[in-house]
């Protein structure tokens, strides 16, 4: 068989405690596994309890040395841009550039509401380009700037020091809307995440045409196509969705307390897969 080229990491929710996250990023490193991602929500329809999601990359950034680190992912209009953007920046320094922005447009209302404003679901898309376009202007520009958008404006703007991955960390797309594939994914994505818990097959062939396919999108890299399952759905699963063309496998779904055994036989699958 010819050398695997699926990457393998986990995804915990920002709901565990700080103590719980903190575990699991360690010993998915130790494991050797590729990337550790925490979903970034403060309140969802099952739980009013969580940990912000980039303090604790920023602990595990300082903590670890090889294994990439991101979210899963941030909704771009539930905090200022400006300050996300030297949020992103300062962790992807601390990691020494191993840090990813997982990029959304919000679902849950409840946290909105509650620690921001909720707004209809164009006007939330709409707010993730330009949110988009000033975070990235931001980590591009060696001047400071002005900015007069439709949602956010800045007088003034710079950010110093810059991301160590130039010219930004990279951004990893959830979404599955026609306009979100076709434009932002293609256009902005290095990778594309899918929903939990996973999408039907015929789904992940939509989304591979609308990232990859020939409709006159000026696409700036190949984006990387994800899947995700608990540890039976990836061990049966990984090599139908390899001929697919996805091209990495995220653990989902699994508690706290079983997460160390699942992450150690995922390590072992990894290496006899051909890692």
């Amino acid at each position: 068989m010819e050398p695997a080229s699926v990457e393998f990491g986990v995804v915990v929710p920002s709901g565990w405690r700080a103590d719980q996250v903190m575990d699991a990023g360690r010993a998915a490193e130790m494991l050797g596994l590729d990337f550790f991602l925490v979903t970034d929500h403060y309140i969802t329809p099952t739980s009013d309890s969580s940990v912000d999601a980039w303090a604790m990359l920023a602990a595990l950034a300082a903590m670890t040395q090889e294994i990439t680190l991101g979210t899963c992912v941030t909704p771009i209009p539930f905090r200022p841009p400006q300050m996300l953007a030297k949020v992103v920046a300062t962790v992807d320094q601390i990691s020494n550039g191993r840090v990813v922005l997982g990029v959304g447009a919000g679902w849950s209302r409840a946290e909105f509401d509650a620690y921001g404003t909720w707004a209809d679901d164009r006007t939330r898309v709409a707010m993730t380009v330009e949110g988009l376009e000033l975070m990235m202007k931001l980590w591009a520009s060696d001047e400071p700037f002005d900015f007069d958008g439709k949602y956010y404006r800045s007088k003034g703007a710079i950010l110093r020091p810059k991301p160590v991955t130039r010219p930004h960390p990279p951004l990893w797309f959830g979404g599955m809307g026609s306009y979100v594939l076709k434009r932002l994914v293609a256009k902005h994505a290095d990778a594309w995440l899918p929903p939990v818990p996973g999408i039907p097959d015929e789904e992940y062939l939509r989304v591979l045409a609308a990232v990859r396919g020939g409709d006159g999108v000026e696409r700036k890299r190949p984006v990387r196509v994800m899947f995700n399952g608990t540890l039976s759905e990836i061990k049966s699963g990984v090599e139908k969705y390899e001929r697919m063309g996805c091209e990495a496998a995220m653990l989902v779904r699994t508690p706290y307390e079983e997460l160390p055994g699942a992450m150690l036989e995922l390590s072992e699958f990894c290496r006899s897969y051909g890692r």
